[in-house]
């Protein structure tokens, strides 16, 4: 059986739910459906652009390919009243049948919820989709690499009392040695050995921001002083 593989990244140009004295907002989040399966990603307040960093990332168990279909819905998130759907989005597995295996990352276009047409909005949802013939079989884990810059020395390894040049993928440990804050191998798996991530951040997976606090971005700001990039190490389950 195969098994679709949904890494969500972040959405734009999401319609407003919320108004308030300084414009309108939404606490954005997202619920995926497929067969009998059901994921449902953080909510992110105050936004109509956001970011899933780290991504979120989901398994559907895919009994027939050619029929199956992945149902997307993002919601705003409501304390006092039903949540509102602000859009909607159907994804057919069929179009990543022909190539299992291969990531396909891609800005889909939300069907906007008719309550809010009126706000004339273009919103996208960045998918990264693949269809395996893996699900327990394989886990990830990650470490990230931190880095500060300085006018007279540029960037070089983050070290200071909060943060050292590397970090639990939860912020849990940091540390200026790789092998104290990596995650220890799972059983009766082999790594592939650790890279970094290429498909986020700049060409060699860099994102900035002003603080290790956020909001992050893969092209890099006037006044960025921190990046950090993520490393991953792929572990396969040993055969019998």
């Amino acid at each position: 059986m195969p098994f679709l593989h949904v890494t969500l990244r972040g959405a734009t140009d999401l319609p407003s739910s919320d108004f308030s004295l300084v414009g309108g907002k939404s606490d954005p989040y997202v619920i995926f459906k497929l067969n009998g399966t059901k994921h449902r990603s953080p909510c992110l307040k105050n936004t109509l652009n956001p970011v899933w960093d780290p991504p979120e990332h989901y398994v559907f168990p895919v009994s027939d390919a050619a029929s199956a279909v992945l149902n997307v819905e993002v919601y705003d998130m409501d304390t006092l009243n039903p949540d509102d759907l602000l859009g909607t989005l159907v994804v057919p597995v069929a179009k990543f049948a022909d190539e299992m295996e291969v990531s396909t990352l891609e800005n889909y276009p939300l069907s906007v919820a008719s309550e809010f047409s009126s706000q004339k909005r273009n919103s996208t949802l960045l998918l990264e989709i693949c269809l395996k013939e893996v699900d327990d079989q394989e886990r990830r884990v990650y470490v990230w690499e931190n880095e500060s810059w300085s006018m007279g020395n540029g960037w070089k390894p983050t070290n200071n009392s909060e943060r050292r040049q590397w970090s639990a993928y939860d912020d849990s440990a940091t540390s200026a040695t790789f092998s104290e804050v990596a995650p220890r191998a799972p059983a009766n798996m082999t790594g592939s050995g650790w890279q970094y991530c290429s498909n986020r951040g700049d060409s060699q997976g860099w994102s900035y921001a002003k603080t290790f606090a956020g909001p992050w971005t893969p092209n890099k700001p006037a006044f960025s002083f921190v990046r950090r990039r993520l490393w991953e190490n792929t572990f396969k389950r040993e055969s019998d």
